[in-house]
């Protein structure tokens, strides 16, 4: 029986190595594709299911190559682009994405490290047509949601063919003028913007000074309106007593002649005493 126990150790330990290299995890943040023979044959927990936990392979023959399942990064630091009115920028900027089709991304990439690569220089391709279509001005401020959506997709359209990977996402972190152009180009910018100030500030005034004769002139008819209503109550008071009229025209002379507290001499024969004397006066 002694004789036998060195024979079991090395039995057991064969079977161990061969338990060990038959079984494999694939946690839920993971997933793999299995190889025999350096060829595909099955992918296991991709993103379009769920399928992580503990699996079997044929020992010596089948490989296990395990990828992420969640987003990764991409940074793109200090690339220099060119905008379409010939101004250089230096780009910063994030890509978000994922490994969608495993078995694609073995075929073009075979590590994550080598898809991150390639899908670097399509990003680098992807932004360069996009940035060349705009200005610096649409760039730095005016259009970078749109440009970079415009990247997204054509990323989507190329890199997912190409690499099986799902861009999620791109964002340009900062876009600025390199130091020995920038004061020059953002005094250009002033200018521009001085102008367009300018000539909103213009069409302002016009447009106030359309209203102020408009209202001028609509004060002016209503003004005339009031004038002649009231000359025509004057003129009926008139006719029905001439001479009240009169006397009361004379005394609205007075009052618009005269400031207030205003002392005058009034001799006694005078209309004002006649009227205030008469008893029907």
């Amino acid at each position: 029986m002694p004789r036998s126990m060195p024979f079991i150790a090395i039995i057991g330990f064969a079977v161990l190595i061969v338990l060990m290299n038959s079984m494999f995890i694939v946690r839920q943040d993971q997933q793999a594709i299995v190889l025999r023979f350096g060829e595909f044959t099955r992918v296991l927990n991709p993103p379009s299911r769920a399928e992580s936990g503990l699996y079997f392979k044929l020992p010596f023959v089948e490989n296990v190559i395990k990828y992420d399942r969640r987003n990764l990064g991409l940074t793109i630091e200090g690339e220099a682009f060119v905008a379409s009115d010939q101004e250089r920028l230096i780009v910063d900027a994030i890509v978000r994405w994922q490994i969608a089709d495993p078995r694609r991304f073995y075929q073009s990439a075979i590590s994550e490290e080598g898809g991150a690569s390639r899908l670097n220089a399509f990003t680098e391709a992807a932004m360069r047509r996009a940035l060349g279509s705009a200005t610096s001005n649409d760039i730095i401020s005016g259009r970078r949601a749109e440009l970079m959506q415009q990247v997204e997709a054509d990323l989507n359209a190329s890199a997912a063919t190409e690499l099986g990977v799902r861009v999620i996402d791109v964002r340009i972190r900062q876009a600025d003028l390199p130091n020995e152009t920038r004061d020059g180009v953002y005094a250009r910018m002033r200018s521009e913007r001085q102008q367009v100030a300018g000539r909103i500030r213009a069409e302002g005034e016009r447009d106030a000074a359309i209203i102020r004769a408009t209202a001028n002139q609509e004060a002016e008819r209503l003004r005339g309106e009031g004038d002649g209503e009231r000359a025509r109550i004057f003129a009926q008071a008139y006719n029905r007593d001439p001479e009240f009229a009169a006397f009361y025209r004379s005394m609205r002379a007075y009052d618009t002649a005269l400031e207030a507290g205003t002392p005058i001499v009034v001799p006694p024969d005078s209309d004002f005493f006649r009227y205030m004397q008469r008893r029907r006066g």
